[in-house]
């Protein structure tokens, strides 16, 4: 028998073996490049509906698709049997996370509706019994798939929602047209724009069917298929569209369009097997059966991989489970670590060689070689390696333990490095396996995105980073981690997600590259959020969201020259919400010259963008022809949109224009129905505009005691009006016994908040009583503040307060005059304009006093 003496040939053949192992891996990163971005998906299922046909499957099915593509690497947004606006919570949630994704997947269950060419999605609350409740009830699928388009390079759509249409209106607003529900049945055809698939669970037109089982027959097949690994997504859905047909008798043919440019893999190819090419070991002379301790392969999935035994040694025996193994036997790679051989009547310095192939379930291979020596002191080196081995347990056991057990992840600044330290040298060839992962948001070891089961190397450890999902602040999100290949207590991590200070105190609402729900610039606390902000840009300089907040928090301070500018970097840096915010700036004139052109002009580019705020600005402005040409048509379109994302203005501008027929004809009903809207949102201007319907029965029939309490919940939330509409039912005595004093209460509270009426008639209130003590100070006061806070263009073009302030007596204007001044500092009083004229003095002081005291500028 042929016996291997001489080192530097088998060295010579292992080095070739090596190099053709560095190929094929270099081959495989080749095809799988790209595959490493930031996957996002939407996933929802509606089948609890309220008054449509409940639906069996599409929440059993959302619920297995989302574990499928959690599997498959993407961060998934859900929302189960959401209403309308838990639909629209969900929907923001999502937009928020995709911005820069590699891909954004939305996969739709429940019912769906077609009106005017256009998909809409059907929340569990909708009714659709009138044609007013497409456009305030459901929600357009172009909507979230547009902004999609705009911030990933791959839109995946999958939409199992074409069901027989159980709606009672077969007529529905669309804007400006009054549009019939679709002639065919299902869903319409949505053409795909480059990078994107558009997959529907049967051809458009037609309906899909629910199936016998707990899932739809599409989604079944596509958990199914989509599960499978290394399998291209075009051949993924043709598997399924033969599974459907077949599950369905032929009854169901699923259709999709798609314009991908490249090749998208749910499960992609990881590199091959890591397997050690060259492993030398020995054994003793004349020894029974002596365990080789060979290093097991892994593979970076930790999936099952197969070893093939290509070559045994020509001397001696190996075998496996005490039963000798035959070339071309295959075996699980935990059997390769189980291997032992007997040397009996093998002479010392005999070499012999295993040759194997582990492959993977992708179609991947890689081979290694085991030289094993036949030495009359290997049985004192095996002793070693056993000690080494208990001393590198040892290590790593102690590392595990020390390992920090809670670990704060800022959300929205990308993947946030868990600080984990370096595994000691001695455990250095040891990997790591994830026995649990955080169910939400992205665990990364550099580029690759880390899964359940998968093997980490030693060096993948301290280059762990996790990536918390947007709303998921304070919950807790466990990864453990185990040796792979060694019984020891695993470690687990818990990542804990958190807010960044400057979010908590400055984020916008509705702000689509945001956080969190945000504050209104009133809110805006700037000793909170000025640090604040500061320091977050400081420690995430590339984040442009913080650079935006810190801008508002400038605007807070009242300082709109520094914050023009810092809002202007923040656009420039590609957030989108600063954009309406400059515009915002020109059109009240803040810092810069009022202009409307160019307000207009800038926030058209938001509206590009799809943000809710510039979308509502630029509809306004198109819609009544401020700063643009007028065009009625798509300003209405866009305030539309704002309000299919939530935006409270847009809901109440346009209850307003078809509450009084503004540029179309006048329409009550459709009115109160977006009043309402923006009331189950407790927007505190829906609170007060929809009691203004009820309180003089316009659009509706009068009903005083629906009036009384929507005012005052409005009032109560801060709105500036709804006091003034209150002290006037108690003054009055209106739906309620007159009350004065309430009067009084409500009528301060709203010109406090800065609404002129309510000072004007707070002012007429105490000049028309003489028993009041100081009534007539009291008068001048309120003449004053009202005639200070007179808005141009919106307030009371006859400035009735001016000349009521006028035909005042001057010794109850100087008692007003002593009033305000105690409120202001010797200096406060001396930077006011020099004037002769007491009332213009008087408006001066209520002026500066209004405006030191920080009412809610924001409102108006």
């Amino acid at each position: 028998m042929p016996k291997f003496h001489h080192v530097r040939r088998l060295c010579a053949y292992l080095l070739i073996v090596a190099a053709m192992l560095l190929s094929i891996g270099t081959a495989q990163a080749a095809t799988t490049e790209g595959e490493s971005g930031r996957r996002v998906a939407l996933v929802i299922g509606n089948s609890v509906y309220k008054t449509l046909p409940s639906l069996p499957n599409p929440a059993n099915d959302v619920e297995e698709v989302a574990t499928t593509l959690r599997a498959a690497g993407f961060d998934v947004t859900i929302g189960v049997n959401v209403d309308r606006i838990g639909l629209e919570d969900t929907v923001r949630r999502f937009l928020r996370s995709t911005s820069h994704a590699e891909a954004g997947l939305i996969y739709y269950s429940g019912h769906g509706i077609q009106v005017g060419g256009q998909n809409f999605l059907v929340p569990v609350d909708a009714t659709l019994e009138t044609p007013y409740d497409v456009e305030t009830q459901t929600m357009p699928l172009d909507l979230i798939l547009n902004h999609l388009k705009q911030n990933s390079r791959v839109q995946l759509i999958f939409l199992d929602a074409c069901r027989n249409n159980p709606f009672n209106a077969q007529k529905f607003w669309m804007a400006e047209k009054l549009e019939p529900v679709g002639a065919t049945r299902g869903l319409a055809r949505i053409d795909s724009d480059l990078g994107s698939l558009i997959a529907f669970s049967t051809e458009p037109g037609q309906v899909a069917l629910d199936g016998e089982g707990a899932l739809s027959p599409y989604s079944e097949s596509f958990i199914k298929r989509a599960s499978e690994p290394n399998k291209e997504i075009r051949q993924v859905l043709t598997d399924v569209r033969r599974d459907v047909i077949a599950m369905t008798n032929g009854k169901q043919v699923p259709w999709e369009n798609s314009s991908l440019m490249d090749s998208f893999y749910f499960i992609p190819a990881p590199p091959p097997p890591s397997v050690e090419a060259m492993q030398q070991v020995s054994v003793p002379e004349g020894a029974a059966a002596t365990k080789l301790p060979i290093a097991p392969p892994h593979d970076e999935t930790g999936a099952a991989l197969l070893v093939t035994v290509n070559q045994l040694p020509k001397t001696g025996t190996l075998s496996f489970d005490d039963k000798p193994v035959e070339q071309g036997a295959k075996m699980p790679a935990a059997a390769l670590t189980a291997l032992s051989y007997d040397s009996s009547g093998v002479a010392a310095g005999t070499v012999g060689l295993i040759g194997y192939t582990v492959s993977d379930p992708y179609g991947q291979a890689t081979q290694g070689v085991v030289a094993i020596t036949v030495s009359a002191d290997a049985g004192a080196k095996l002793a070693q390696l056993e000690q080494q081995k208990q001393l590198r347990l040892a290590d790593a056991d102690a590392y595990l333990k020390t390992l920090p057990r809670d670990v704060d992840t800022t959300i929205g600044v990308g993947p946030v490095e868990a600080g984990l330290p370096a595994v000691p040298a001695s455990a250095a060839e040891m990997t790591f396996k994830v026995a649990a992962l955080p169910d939400e948001g992205t665990l990364r070891a550099g580029d690759r995105v880390i899964g359940f089961g998968h093997v980490l190397e030693a060096a993948d450890i301290p280059a762990l980073a996790y990536e918390p999902q947007i709303g998921t602040e304070n919950q807790p999100f466990a990864l453990t981690l185990q040796a792979a290949n060694d019984n020891l207590p695993p470690a687990t991590i818990t990542f804990k997600p958190a807010l960044d200070a400057c979010d908590t105190a400055a984020a916008a609402p509705l702000d689509l590259q945001g956080v969190t729900a945000g504050k209104l610039p009133n809110e805006i606390d700037p000793d909170d959020a000025l640090p604040a902000c500061a320091e977050a840009i400081k420690a995430y300089p590339t984040v442009a969201r913080f650079v935006y907040q810190l801008g508002r928090a400038q605007l807070a301070n009242r300082d709109a020259k520094t914050a023009f500018a810092t809002i202007k970097k923040a656009m420039d840096a590609g957030h989108v919400r600063a954009i309406y915010e400059l515009s915002s700036l020109y059109e009240f004139g803040a810092s810069v010259p009022r202009d409307a052109a160019k307000a207009s002009e800038i926030a058209k580019g938001g509206a590009a963008k799809g943000d809710p705020f510039a979308l509502h600005s630029y509809g306004k402005a198109l819609y009544y022809g401020r700063g643009t040409k007028a065009d009625q048509q798509l300003g209405l379109r866009l305030m539309l949109q704002a309000a299919d994302l939530g935006h409270t203005y847009a809901m109440n501008e346009l209850g307003y224009i078809f509450l009084n027929g503004i540029n179309v004809p006048a329409d009550p009903e459709r009115a109160i129905r977006f009043y309402e809207a923006g009331v189950q949102r407790n927007d505190i201007y829906s609170l007060n505009n929809l009691a203004l319907v009820y309180r003089f029965g316009k659009g509706a029939p009068e009903d005083l005691p629906k009036a009384l309490d929507l005012f005052t919940r409005a009032a109560e939330g801060g709105q500036p009006y709804a006091p003034t509409n209150l002290g006037r039912m108690y003054r009055d005595g209106i739906g309620v016994a007159a009350d004065k004093a309430e009067a009084v209460k409500w009528l301060e509270m709203g010109a406090e908040r800065g609404d002129y009426w309510g000072a004007l008639d707070r002012a007429i209130l105490a000049k028309e009583d003489a028993a009041e003590a100081d009534s007539l100070a009291t008068a001048a006061r309120y003449f004053a503040l009202a005639t200070a806070i007179n808005m141009p263009g919106s307030g009371d073009p006859k400035n009735q307060a001016k000349a009521a302030l006028k035909t005042l007596p001057n010794a109850a204007k100087k008692k007003a005059e002593e009033t305000f001044a105690a409120e202001l500092t010797a200096q406060e009083k001396k930077a006011l304009p020099k004037t002769k004229s007491l009332d213009d003095r008087l408006v001066q002081l209520a002026k500066a006093t209004w405006v030191k005291r920080n009412p809610r500028y924001d409102l108006f």
